[in-house]
């Protein structure tokens, strides 16, 4: 997880929020209801995200669009904030599995239970995560270092075994790279093109990339 700059509410958002939030208030039916909760889904703010987020998901940092639509997710769950659905704020891109209902889904901690969760558009992941990579076992960890980086690693699954084994092969390479960037220009040019924050487990990217010493060592 990094942070990121959502940027501008798309127009049709900002155009329509308060009229979509007036049907939804005045729905009667579930069919009603449903029908006014899902405007959020237009094109528009789908794409807005899609390039916020640069095709990644904002918890996990894996890219969904070659593969997935990904989600427009609701950081604080409309269930349960109704008046956020169609906040601007209140919308991340995120992959189905994070945002599954065996992780994320519905599910948003209070304080008193470790929460709220740790939101990359407001505050620097940073502050709660830290992101190792372990040569020897060849496995990259996200670590929660206070309460609240610890209740979002463990609720969205940010070391579940299948994404930890993918994005451990990814930097396992970039670690191999950052060992020849010392000396060699176009490893170092490859481990600040991957610490980009368009690239995939850029925060993984940006931790080898710093332990690399600024100037090649003398002989």
């Amino acid at each position: 997880m990094i942070p990121v700059n959502r940027g501008r509410a798309p127009g049709v958002l900002t155009r329509n929020q308060k009229k979509w939030l007036e049907e939804l208030v005045g729905a009667r039916t579930p069919k009603e209801r449903k029908r006014a909760s899902n405007r959020y889904q237009h094109h528009e703010v789908k794409d807005a995200l899609v390039a916020a987020f640069y095709g990644k998901c904002a918890y996990c940092e894996s890219q969904i669009r070659h593969i997935d639509y990904g989600h427009i997710e609701h950081f604080r769950p409309k269930s349960k904030y109704p008046r956020k659905t169609f906040s601007w704020a209140n919308l991340l891109l995120a992959c189905g599995v994070c945002n599954g209902t065996e992780y994320k889904g519905e599910k948003f901690p209070n304080k008193a239970d470790g929460g709220p969760l740790v939101n990359p558009c407001t505050e620097d992941p940073a502050l709660h995560f830290s992101f190792d990579y372990d040569p020897e076992a060849q496995l990259a960890n996200v670590h929660g270092k206070t309460r609240r980086g610890l209740t979002t690693e463990k609720l969205l699954g940010l070391n579940r075994k299948e994404l930890r084994s993918y994005r451990s092969k990814q930097s396992k390479k970039l670690w191999f790279i950052a060992q020849l960037a010392p000396s060699d220009p176009e490893a170092r040019r490859l481990l600040e093109e991957a610490a980009s924050v368009s690239e995939p487990y850029s925060a993984f990217a940006t931790l080898l990339r710093n332990s690399v010493p600024t100037s090649p060592p003398t002989s």
